[in-house]
């Protein structure tokens, strides 16, 4: 219990450190600030993220803007899960991109639980995709299977073609359905279809050297394919 409590300050810290680079360097304009009684007034909404008034609490977040992002920051450090995810739930409604970098800390956070890395990374590619791809990248090698999976589904989003390198890598993926939610996106990006190649059916063997079948593939593709709008 103390190690938990210990990395959750940890990993709040550092989404604190973060969100200061990203006001000072970040890829969006800064957003103004809430006054010093406003901020105190949302602080004491993240706990109502959490029963019976979470949808109300949600739905002031959402009034008060992208002003409230950094407070929705703290917010993903909260003990509760259900916070954590009602978070992220405004972040999305908000459609800020400065939520973005903190939510692909959190996609990317070993430490915390599969739903709220899965809710995280969804609503950040859905805010903005084109910098996605290192978060993408470091939960393909994830030890869970429900992340890895989550990868395959989320790349639908993507508009970088260097999601095609990192598909491909995971048709070798150690677990048949991962592999296979893999090719379903490729196959959707790329129409390349190659008879008996079943996934779902396949052995190790087998997945690498299909792998290693697309990659030669794309290999001579990379440069004159583009993504379909």
């Amino acid at each position: 219990m103390a190690a938990s409590q210990t990395a959750r300050r940890l990993f709040s810290l550092a989404l604190a450190a973060l969100l200061v680079m990203v006001v000072i360097y970040g890829h969006t304009s800064p957003v103004l600030a809430l006054p010093e009684v406003e901020t105190k007034r949302a602080e004491a909404l993240i706990p109502l993220l959490e029963g019976g008034q979470a949808f109300w609490a949600i739905g002031e977040f959402v009034h008060l803007g992208p002003p409230a992002i950094p407070v929705l920051v703290k917010a993903l450090s909260h003990p509760s899960r259900r916070v954590r995810i009602n978070a992220i739930e405004a972040m999305y409604l908000i459609k800020d991109e400065s939520a973005v970098p903190a939510l692909n800390a959190v996609a990317m956070n070993p430490q915390e639980i599969a739903a709220v890395r899965e809710k995280a990374l969804r609503v950040a590619v859905r805010l903005d995709p084109t910098n996605a791809m290192p978060a993408l990248q470091a939960m393909a090698k994830d030890g869970n299977e429900a992340i890895r999976i989550a990868v395959t589904s989320e790349s639908r989003q993507m508009k970088d073609k260097a999601v095609i390198g990192l598909l491909i890598a995971m048709l070798a993926d150690e677990v048949p359905s991962v592999a296979d939610g893999a090719w379903h996106v490729l196959y959707a990006f790329t129409g390349r279809f190659v008879e008996r190649q079943d996934f779902l059916q396949s052995t190790k063997e087998q997945r690498k050297a299909w792998s290693e079948d697309w990659a030669q593939w794309w290999d001579g593709h990379r440069d004159t394919f583009h993504l379909a709008p």
